[in-house]
């Protein structure tokens, strides 16, 4: 016999326990042009020898997409001390890679499992007005739970808010054992772009040179260089653009809004040159810059010198200048200030202040006139926030537990909550490092993400990473994903709101939703405040 039940997105069902009766659900609400997601939780005494079958029925046909929940292992949940934050503080299995449905689903008394069901409003089979979706489970008899969604004409906003989830191509070649720049790589490496930008990641990390992010000194990752660079018998430079030509056009082609140029200078400081792979005039190719080179002396200068300007022709000339954003360094602290100073100085020198975005805690870097566009992490941003910085990121990791995250362990609503603090506080853009993130500590070797979702045991399960490598290049999303991509179509719908003019100021639609009692830290929420919340902007929006 089969047990089951609908819930809402936001509830996890985890294997060693029961789902929580609060997210329950029997439908929801839509824009068009959005996804919307439930799920349906299941256990069944007596299905062992056979299996079960699932399948859905909906006049919305095609627009209807049924998977199921994968379990990942889990060793490290949060750090010690914030077990409070967690629904799931032991390690375990944690439900989150949604697999293509197989033939034969297998369940037991003993455990719940769970299938995902998705409506994409803006599919040509989607049609304003109410719908059913029948999610039938079968085994000897048939159990149908039915889900009534009513989508709306009004249609959501296209998001203009750059967000960045850190694209790593040496996680694609590593895990599929593909060349970089091989068409093997540019197939999937599309892939994996389209799916960012499905679920909202708008801005994508391009490699100019190999990311000089979390390297270990003195090691390498593989070579992603896109910038081809050749030594003259002289001493001068010279640069090719084949390569970040056709990646832009296949992130472009893929729906991209904006490009992230990789760091100029290695993290934490700009106390080293990343790797730069050079033509050499005795016709061999090999490292010129890396570990060894001081990031701000006079040889690594003269470089910069040479390639910015160059860098930036090739990107006028291609019309996409103005959607690029450039980095220095990732999170620099106080004590690599000067470094810090000396290396944006010569950025600055040819690319505009108001294009230069880096992650940093520390507000002293914008009073000081170091950056104009901080990306403060959101454990301190509320002193970002107190400076009236005019342009402001966000950005969370690893180091950012107590706000919103999107940990495997933690409640979804850490992760959905995220939309409606971006639209309170004006936000202006929002950066996370993982979204194929498949190595170890400071990437001393590869990791398979489906047998480790903490780098190895090094951070807290799902913080490197948000999508899975399936086979042939095939993309598989998380559940993690797509609570994310909700929580930008959240603040789609409240921009929306404001941009209509008949809901009065942001803190006027802050107020009236409940939006204001919302901090980034700290913050007290339910996923059903949140669902609720959302649903009457959609109401407001539509006019009903």
């Amino acid at each position: 016999m089969i047990e089951a039940a609908l819930y809402n997105s936001l509830s996890h069902i985890y294997p060693d326990a029961g789902p929580d009766p609060s997210g329950l659900t029997a439908g929801g609400n839509a824009l068009t042009g959005e996804r919307h997601s439930f799920q349906v939780a299941y256990r069944c005494s007596g299905c062992f020898q056979e299996g079960i079958s699932a399948r859905t029925e909906s006049d919305l046909g095609g627009a209807v997409t049924l998977r199921y929940v994968g379990y990942i292992p889990c060793d490290l949940t949060v750090p010690a001390g914030n077990e409070d934050i967690c629904e799931h503080p032991a390690p375990g299995l944690m439900p989150d890679v949604l697999r293509p449905l197989p033939p034969v689903l297998w369940a037991y008394s003993s455990g719940w499992r769970s299938l995902w069901v998705t409506v994409d409003t803006g599919h040509p089979d989607a049609s304003p007005g109410v719908h059913q979706i029948d999610v039938i489970l079968s085994d000897r008899e048939e159990t149908v739970l039915r889900y009534e969604l009513e989508i709306f004409e009004a249609r959501l906003p296209e998001q203009e808010l750059p967000v960045t989830n850190w694209f790593h191509s040496d996680g694609i070649c590593n895990y599929y054992n593909v060349e970089f720049a091989s068409d093997e790589y540019w197939r999937i490496a599309g892939e994996f772009v389209r799916t960012a930008v499905r679920s909202g990641i708008n801005t994508i990390l391009t490699p100019v040179f190999t990311p000089p992010l979390d390297t270990a000194p003195g090691h390498e990752r593989l070579t992603t260089q896109l910038v081809g660079v050749r030594v003259n018998a002289d001493g001068s430079y010279g640069f090719t653009f084949d390569l970040l030509d056709r990646y832009i056009d296949m992130c472009l082609d893929a729906g991209a809004r904006y490009l992230e140029i990789s760091h100029l200078f290695t993290q934490w400081g700009c106390r080293n040159a990343p790797k730069i792979v050079a033509l050499c005039p005795e016709g061999a190719e090999k490292r010129i810059f890396g570990w060894e080179t001081d990031g701000t002396g006079p040889e690594y200068t003269a470089f910069l010198r040479a390639f910015l300007p160059a860098l930036r022709a090739f990107l006028e000339g291609k019309g996409v200048f103005e959607k690029c954003f450039f980095h220095v360094s990732d999170e620099p602290d106080l004590s690599v200030r000067e470094q810090y100073s000396g290396g944006s100085s010569v950025v600055k020198e040819f690319i505009p202040a108001d294009r230069i975005i880096d992650a940093m805690s520390e507000p002293e870097f914008y009073r000081e006139g170091l950056i104009r566009v901080p990306v403060a992490s959101l454990s301190s941003i509320d002193r970002f926030i107190g400076e009236g910085i005019e342009s402001l990121w966000g950005y969370y990791c690893c180091g950012q537990i107590r706000t919103s995250n999107r940990l495997l362990a933690a409640p979804a609503y850490r992760n959905r909550i995220l939309g409606c603090q971006l639209f309170r506080y004006d936000i202006k853009g929002f950066l996370q490092w993982g979204f194929n993130f498949y190595n170890s500590h400071m990437s001393l070797e590869s990791v398979d993400p489906f047998s480790s979702s903490t780098g190895g045991g090094w951070v807290p399960g799902g913080d490197p990473f948000v999508v899975y490598p399936g086979p042939g290049g095939e993309v598989w999303e998380s559940t993690r994903l797509l609570v994310f991509a909700e929580a930008l179509c959240d603040y789609r719908a409240l921009s929306a709101l404001l941009d209509s003019g008949r809901f009065g100021s942001r803190g006027d639609i802050c107020s009236m939703l409940g939006i204001d009692k919302w901090p980034f830290s700290d913050f007290e929420v339910t996923a059903a405040e949140l669902i609720d919340m959302r649903s009457r902007v959609n109401r407001l929006l539509a006019g009903v």
